[in-house]
């Protein structure tokens, strides 16, 4: 399991690397980009297996090498270290859209699924509520 990461809004990303941002030669950033799934599951109510519904997500990042400064033995010393700054926005994933004649269909599928899905879930902490 990953660790927990911390969510920053886009404002902050960019004050936070602003200088990487704007300088990427100088920081030697390079582009990057890598494809997440976000899954749900179709509920069946005759208890068959659940149908697995995944959407694709692209993620795209600037990779700079930024200064650091780092402790070993007790000393610090300076040196270099590579980081990755996400610059994913709303249009890098704006083929993925309800009306998209590619994904329309699997979009309306997994939405339909995660509201029937929720619906499940609110019913059986219903349920389990009232036996207790």
């Amino acid at each position: 399991m990953a660790p927990p990461t911390p969510v920053y809004k886009r404002a902050d990303i960019r004050s936070q690397y602003k200088e990487q941002l704007n300088n990427p030669e100088k920081y030697q950033c390079q582009l990057r980009s890598l494809v997440q799934h976000e899954c749900t599951f179709k509920v069946s109510s005759n208890h068959n297996p659940p149908e697995i519904i995944c959407l694709p997500f692209k993620r795209v990042f600037q990779r700079c090498l930024v200064p650091s400064v780092q402790k070993k033995d007790g000393k610090k010393t300076k040196g270099s270290k590579w980081i990755n700054i996400e610059i994913t926005d709303a249009s890098t994933n704006s083929q993925i859209k309800k009306d998209d004649q590619r994904y329309g269909k699997e979009v309306q599928d997994f939405m339909n699924a995660e509201k029937e899905f929720r619906e499940f879930m609110e019913k059986e902490w219903h349920a389990t509520a009232e036996a207790r």
